[in-house]
Protein backbone atom coordinates (compact mmCIF):
# COMPACT_ATOMS: atom_id res chain seq x y z
CA UNK A 1 0.00 0.00 0.00
CA UNK A 2 1.19 3.53 -0.57
CA UNK A 3 0.77 6.38 1.39
CA UNK A 4 0.05 9.77 -0.65
CA UNK A 5 2.36 12.63 0.53
CA UNK A 6 0.62 14.88 -1.02
CA UNK A 7 -2.20 14.33 1.59
CA UNK A 8 -0.05 16.35 3.84
CA UNK A 9 0.15 20.01 2.32
CA UNK A 10 2.94 21.54 4.61
CA UNK A 11 5.55 18.88 4.06
CA UNK A 12 7.00 19.24 0.76
CA UNK A 13 7.99 16.92 -1.78
CA UNK A 14 10.54 18.71 -4.02
CA UNK A 15 13.36 21.28 -2.27
CA UNK A 16 16.94 22.09 -2.09
CA UNK A 17 19.97 19.81 0.09
CA UNK A 18 21.32 23.19 1.57
CA UNK A 19 17.32 23.65 2.80
CA UNK A 20 17.32 20.60 4.95
CA UNK A 21 18.68 21.23 8.66
CA UNK A 22 18.56 18.11 11.57
CA UNK A 23 18.63 18.96 15.10
CA UNK A 24 18.87 17.48 18.13
CA UNK A 25 18.72 19.50 21.80
CA UNK A 26 19.13 17.74 24.46
CA UNK A 27 18.33 18.76 27.97
CA UNK A 28 19.24 17.70 30.86
CA UNK A 29 16.96 17.44 34.33
CA UNK A 30 16.61 20.83 35.79
CA UNK A 31 19.91 21.49 37.68
CA UNK A 32 21.84 19.20 35.93
CA UNK A 33 25.13 19.50 33.26
CA UNK A 34 26.17 18.08 30.30
CA UNK A 35 23.15 19.35 27.78
CA UNK A 36 24.14 19.60 24.26
CA UNK A 37 22.86 20.81 20.61
CA UNK A 38 23.48 18.82 17.25
CA UNK A 39 23.04 20.65 13.88
CA UNK A 40 23.39 19.32 11.09
CA UNK A 41 23.04 20.99 7.98
CA UNK A 42 22.54 20.42 4.15
CA UNK A 43 24.41 23.13 3.10
CA UNK A 44 27.59 22.33 4.94
CA UNK A 45 26.69 24.37 8.37
CA UNK A 46 27.05 21.94 10.44
CA UNK A 47 28.05 21.99 14.28
CA UNK A 48 27.57 20.76 18.15
CA UNK A 49 27.95 22.51 21.12
CA UNK A 50 28.30 21.17 25.11
CA UNK A 51 27.18 23.06 27.93
CA UNK A 52 26.67 26.36 26.17
CA UNK A 53 30.14 26.16 24.64
CA UNK A 54 31.42 27.39 21.79
CA UNK A 55 30.22 25.89 18.78
CA UNK A 56 32.33 22.66 17.07
CA UNK A 57 32.49 22.15 13.35
CA UNK A 58 30.79 18.81 12.18
CA UNK A 59 31.76 17.75 8.67
CA UNK A 60 28.72 16.03 7.91
CA UNK A 61 29.04 14.72 3.83
CA UNK A 62 25.80 14.90 1.66
CA UNK A 63 25.29 11.35 1.29
CA UNK A 64 24.45 11.12 5.22
CA UNK A 65 22.52 13.60 5.38
CA UNK A 66 20.42 12.41 2.26
CA UNK A 67 20.59 8.88 4.43
CA UNK A 68 19.48 10.64 7.77
CA UNK A 69 16.68 12.12 5.83
CA UNK A 70 15.08 9.34 4.72
CA UNK A 71 15.41 7.35 7.78
CA UNK A 72 13.42 10.16 9.03
CA UNK A 73 10.53 9.02 6.32
CA UNK A 74 10.91 5.43 7.02
CA UNK A 75 10.57 5.80 10.77
CA UNK A 76 7.28 7.73 9.66
CA UNK A 77 8.58 10.47 12.10
CA UNK A 78 6.30 13.05 10.33
CA UNK A 79 3.17 11.18 11.42
CA UNK A 80 4.60 11.52 15.22
CA UNK A 81 2.96 13.35 17.90
CA UNK A 82 5.24 16.60 19.03
CA UNK A 83 5.33 15.57 22.46
CA UNK A 84 5.60 12.42 25.31
CA UNK A 85 5.82 14.30 28.25
CA UNK A 86 2.66 13.08 29.28
CA UNK A 87 2.63 9.67 30.70
CA UNK A 88 -0.80 7.38 30.90
CA UNK A 89 -2.19 4.62 31.96
CA UNK A 90 -5.68 2.93 32.74
CA UNK A 91 -6.62 1.48 36.50
CA UNK A 92 -9.46 -1.04 37.68
CA UNK A 93 -11.31 0.67 40.21
CA UNK A 94 -13.37 -0.94 42.89
CA UNK A 95 -16.59 -0.65 40.95
CA UNK A 96 -15.12 -2.77 37.97
CA UNK A 97 -14.83 0.19 35.91
CA UNK A 98 -11.45 1.35 34.60
CA UNK A 99 -9.94 4.83 34.24
CA UNK A 100 -7.51 6.53 32.56
CA UNK A 101 -4.87 8.43 34.07
CA UNK A 102 -2.58 10.88 32.57
CA UNK A 103 0.57 12.49 34.43
CA UNK A 104 2.81 15.45 33.32
CA UNK A 105 6.10 14.66 33.53
CA UNK A 106 8.13 17.69 34.75
CA UNK A 107 11.70 18.26 35.35
CA UNK A 108 13.29 15.41 33.71
CA UNK A 109 15.52 15.07 30.72
CA UNK A 110 14.28 15.37 27.22
CA UNK A 111 15.94 15.34 24.06
CA UNK A 112 13.73 17.40 21.34
CA UNK A 113 15.12 16.29 17.80
CA UNK A 114 13.84 18.33 14.39
CA UNK A 115 14.03 18.37 10.90
CA UNK A 116 13.45 21.07 8.52
CA UNK A 117 12.85 20.79 5.18
CA UNK A 118 12.66 24.58 3.63
CA UNK A 119 9.25 26.22 5.26
CA UNK A 120 8.65 22.84 6.97
CA UNK A 121 9.29 22.10 10.43
CA UNK A 122 8.68 19.30 12.65
CA UNK A 123 9.76 18.61 16.02
CA UNK A 124 9.51 15.97 18.69
CA UNK A 125 10.16 16.28 22.26
CA UNK A 126 11.45 12.37 23.46
CA UNK A 127 11.65 11.13 26.99
CA UNK A 128 12.19 8.09 28.40
CA UNK A 129 12.84 7.06 24.88
CA UNK A 130 9.52 7.08 23.73
CA UNK A 131 8.97 7.22 20.69
CA UNK A 132 11.40 4.33 20.11
CA UNK A 133 11.51 5.22 16.90
CA UNK A 134 13.02 8.80 17.32
CA UNK A 135 15.09 7.43 19.85
CA UNK A 136 16.45 5.40 17.06
CA UNK A 137 17.03 8.09 15.14
CA UNK A 138 18.88 10.09 17.78
CA UNK A 139 21.01 7.49 18.48
CA UNK A 140 21.96 6.82 14.78
CA UNK A 141 22.55 10.16 14.24
CA UNK A 142 25.19 10.58 16.92
CA UNK A 143 27.04 7.32 15.68
CA UNK A 144 26.81 8.50 12.27
CA UNK A 145 28.89 11.96 13.59
CA UNK A 146 31.08 10.46 16.12
CA UNK A 147 29.41 11.78 18.71
CA UNK A 148 29.76 10.74 21.93
CA UNK A 149 27.35 12.29 24.58
CA UNK A 150 29.06 11.18 27.67
CA UNK A 151 32.42 12.96 26.05
CA UNK A 152 31.98 14.99 23.33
Amino acid sequence: MTTNLSASPELPLQYSLKDVSISILHQPGQGLPKGYQVVIAGDGNSFYTYNNGPKQTLSVEKKTVLELVNDFYHSHFFELADTYTVKKQVLLKSDGSITTMAERLVDIASTRLCIQLADYQKCITVVNGQPASAASLISKIERVINFDVSNP
